[in-house]
């Protein structure tokens, strides 16, 4: 439990804005100025600077412990040279994580997308990553065969997080990510906007999670900054971080202002629920 004094709400309004207008934070300089210190690692996505995946990851390294490669697009991906994916990424002082392509070819048949999936893997392999979060296939029966090709390929399903999104939550795929032995990546801003409060209620949910996509709502195609959850997300926020257990949070925002604004109000509110412990 923290032992800084719970400050007023106008306090920590006037903390955060002072904030927002100097220069930026890291976690470990959050943690000292709300007084905690963060169980989890926390994760900033590799799109912050108007600049490539090489520019923002020497960029983030200084500020968080862990880097989310996204991997949006498929064959753009698989097309990065040297100059996208330098070979002294590997040396920076933080961890990685993938988010897998939106656009993986699933209609084009399980082996298609294997093929794209193992190129990827092949094409970050040089940074050890960590985990892979990957959207629920789009296609019918594609999780148990990802599952045993990946384990005839030495890499256990458990390295890949199957998110829930807005088309389709974990719900409906839940039976084959716990068959086919996959992890679970819970993204706060879906829940709210697509309604998906049955998620939070599958047998054995809490024990699959291995990531937190946190950030304030998803609304206009947009992830907004955590000044936008309102309090029944705060409340869902303060549920999952208490619920889960070993898994890295992701503050899943684009954009270098809105992304340390939100990792400065994320440790007020951190904070908070420490002292009311």
């Amino acid at each position: 439990m923290s032992t800084k004094p719970a400050g007023s709400p106008d306090r920590y309004g006037r903390d955060r804005e002072n904030s927002a207008q100097s220069a930026p934070l890291s976690v470990r300089e959050v943690e000292q100025k709300w007084d905690v210190r963060f169980p989890f690692p926390l994760a900033a996505p590799s799109a912050v600077l108007p600049a490539g995946l090489a520019e923002n990851s020497a960029y983030l390294a200084d500020y968080f412990p862990e880097i989310a490669v996204l991997f949006f697009e498929t064959e753009a991906c698989l097309a990065y040279t040297d100059e996208d994916l330098p070979a002294h990424l590997a040396d920076l002082p933080c961890s990685w994580h993938v988010h897998m392509p939106l656009d993986l070819p699933w209609h084009a048949g399980f082996e298609t997308a294997w093929q794209k999936i193992d190129g990827l893997l092949d094409k970050i392999a040089p940074v050890s990553p960590g985990a892979y979060v990957l959207h629920p296939p789009d296609a019918p029966d594609m999780l148990l065969p990802l599952a045993a090709r990946l384990r005839d390929n030495g890499v256990d399903p458990a390295l890949f997080l199957v998110e829930n999104i807005g088309s389709c939550s974990l719900t409906p795929v839940w039976d084959e990510v716990v068959e086919g032995g996959f992890s679970a990546c819970l993204d706060i801003g879906h829940i709210q906007a697509y309604d998906q409060r049955d998620v939070l209620r599958l047998p054995g949910l809490w024990e699959r999670v291995r990531m937190l996509h946190v950030y304030g709502a998803e609304r206009d195609m947009r992830h907004w900054p955590l000044r936008e959850l309102d309090p029944v997300g705060q409340v869902l926020l303060k549920t999952m971080l208490e619920r889960a257990s070993n898994f890295t949070v992701t503050l899943e925002v684009f954009g270098r202002a809105e992304l340390f604004d939100s990792l400065d109000l994320f440790g007020q509110l951190f904070a908070r629920w420490e002292d009311e412990k």
